[in-house]
């Protein structure tokens, strides 16, 4: 692991990981941001997606659309972060997309992996350290509140902040295996 501290670490390499670690350096560059991944290589999830063509997202999204939170602080996310400034982002950073039926935003290639290297090739660029093969383990919160340590398959980290992107418990071979939940209790 190239750090033993930072100011946020992002626990997680998919699509939700590596937007807030793109996003946590552009609205504040000063700020060290590592990405903590199980796999080797990051994005599995990402890949599969659409069919492996990625549907990135769709026209229309509302808070009916998620299970899971009250609705009003998921319809308070999507008001922040309109589709319009989603495909506007995916478009700055190289990737165009397109409607198909039913209102699903596919890249223009087809190809998932052009998504997965768009957003790891920007993250990147920003200065976010992806630290792959480095499975968290345990999230602590210190006694004193302002640190977190976090223990991963290659080594300790400590941060001022933790985001925990782990996704759900939908597909355990891609790392969203609900490890997630468990940290979020425990911390």
């Amino acid at each position: 692991m190239p750090l033993s501290s930072c100011d946020v670490a992002i626990v997680g390499a998919g699509a939700a990981g590596l937007a807030t670690a793109i996003f946590t350096r552009r609205f504040n560059h000063t700020r060290s941001v590592v990405v903590l991944d199980g796999a080797r290589s990051p994005g599995a999830k990402i890949l599969v997606s659409g069919g492996s063509r990625c549907n990135v997202t769709n026209a229309s999204v509302s808070e009916h659309d998620f299970w899971g939170g009250p609705p009003a602080i998921v319809r308070r996310v999507l008001r922040a972060f309109p589709v319009a400034d989603t495909i506007a982002f995916f478009r700055e950073i190289g990737i165009a997309l397109h409607e198909e039926a039913g209102g699903k935003l596919f890249p223009d290639t087809n190809r998932a992996r052009d998504v997965l290297d768009a957003l790891l090739r920007e993250a990147r660029r920003v200065g976010v350290v992806i630290s792959p093969a480095a499975r968290v383990l345990d999230v602590a919160a210190r006694s004193n509140g302002d640190r977190f340590h976090l223990a991963t398959a290659a080594g300790d980290l400590r941060a001022s902040h933790v985001v925990l992107a782990t996704g759900g418990r939908a597909l355990p071979k891609s790392g969203s295996d609900g490890a997630g939940y468990e940290f979020a209790k425990r911390a």
